[in-house]
């Protein structure tokens, strides 16, 4: 998820998500025991893959879509590309016709 991504990025810590579901089957426990297991001086000494570039733009909680500018409700916090007609997807919370105005202005 690009939310772990993110916080793997800040905290120095490594995110690992793996190409292909085939992965998984055979080599999950060596993965696991290579990659997490070592202390954070010995992850700095192995080849482990790096984050090239993270995504910290905000993503809307209906589409999952990275926004530059969003809507934001209110109650709950939760962003939206676009204003939400009556009410706001994640908590219900009633969209005023003041605060659609306030947002087009």
């Amino acid at each position: 998820s690009t939310f772990l991504e993110q916080a793997c990025d800040r905290t120095g810590g490594v995110f690992l998500a793996p190409p292909q579901p085939t992965q998984m089957e055979g080599g999950f426990t060596e993965v696991l025991v290579t990659v997490f297991l070592p202390p954070v001086s010995a992850r700095k000494k192995l080849n482990l893959m790096a984050l090239n570039k993270v995504d910290f733009r905000a993503r809307c909680f209906e589409t999952g879509e990275s926004v530059d500018i969003a809507n934001v409700c209110n109650q709950c916090l939760s962003i939206f590309k676009t204003c939400p007609k009556e009410f706001c997807l994640t908590c219900g919370a009633k969209v005023s016709k003041r605060a659609k105005r306030r947002i087009l202005e």
